[in-house]
């Protein structure tokens, strides 16, 4: 826990191991915001008492003015954090549940990802790859390498535009409009290839059609002569936490390819959330 947190650079850091300050290294804790760090105080106080605590309370188990500490605790309802109960208490908040199934879902999800290829048993010459939503790109957190080569050396850690890739519209056709919105703004949508899409209006379409069939595509739009199929994963909550794809030369595909790896990875999307805890009715968005 962060209890003993010095409210300034000249108090003692309490009870820490030698060589450390606010429970980090002494090289970390020199970068660290102590308003943040306050918050998580907040947090872990909170966290550790079976009951709900009074403003007063905390300030005394945290060693804390009132006053600094009614802001922090201000801004962490605002956030829903934490919570304010009728009669002035502060208990954790619903958006501490949220968090805690997004962490526990990605962590089971990168574990399952292999196994779930294997399982599916198809296409075993192409490349499989699992990719979460960053901003504006996707980050490519598990990779299922195929015979095959493909036209991208995929690598975990790697980013790609999320509007060029088939994973990136599988997880942004997720997302109302006015997340899109707010997403993009005014963005420029840079071009991988001439394919790329450049233009909202255009994204917006594809993104509806990603809706309806239950996959996205990439048609040489992240590189020439690759085609992708994508499809979005679902964790315990039934919200859009990831993607998968798989990614193939074009010269190799036909229509029946096509067919089979556009039902495969919908498949794989099925049996990774389903481990991640989906509800059978959620998957692929069904209601």
């Amino acid at each position: 826990m962060l209890n003993s947190l010095p409210t300034s650079p000249d108090e003692p850091a309490g009870p820490l191991d030698r060589g450390r300050a606010n429970g980090l290294p002494l090289a970390a804790a020199r970068y660290t915001v102590p308003a943040v760090a306050r918050a998580a105080q907040v947090l872990d106080a909170l966290a550790d008492s079976p009951v709900p605590l009074s403003l007063a309370e905390l300030s005394r188990r945290l060693a804390a003015p009132k006053s600094s500490l009614l802001n922090v605790c201000t801004t962490l309802v605002q956030c829903r954090l934490i919570a304010k109960t009728g009669d002035g208490m502060y208990q954790l908040g619903p958006r501490v549940v949220d968090l805690g199934r997004a962490y526990l879902s990605r962590l089971d999800m990168v574990s399952e990802f292999p196994r779930a290829c294997e399982e599916l048993g198809v296409l075993a010459e192409e490349a499989f790859l699992l990719a979460v939503l960053d901003g504006r790109d996707v980050l490519y957190v598990g990779n299922r390498k195929g015979t095959r080569p493909v036209a991208v050396t995929y690598q975990v850690g790697m980013r790609l535009p999320a509007h060029c890739t088939a994973t990136g519209k599988a997880l942004l056709s997720a997302l109302s409009d006015q997340r899109l919105a707010a997403l993009y703004g005014g963005a420029v949508l840079p071009a991988l290839t001439r394919h790329s899409i450049t233009s909202m209006d255009r994204l917006r379409q594809e993104l509806e059609l990603t809706r309806q069939r239950g996959y996205a595509t990439d048609d040489e739009e992240t590189a020439l002569a690759m085609c992708c199929f994508g499809a979005p994963v679902r964790g315990s909550s039934g919200e859009v936490v990831a993607a998968v794809s798989v990614s193939m030369m074009k010269v190799h595909v036909d229509a029946g390819l096509a067919t089979t790896a556009a039902q495969s990875v919908m498949q794989l999307a099925d049996l990774l959330s389903a481990r991640l805890g989906a509800a059978s009715r959620e998957v692929r968005g069904q209601t």
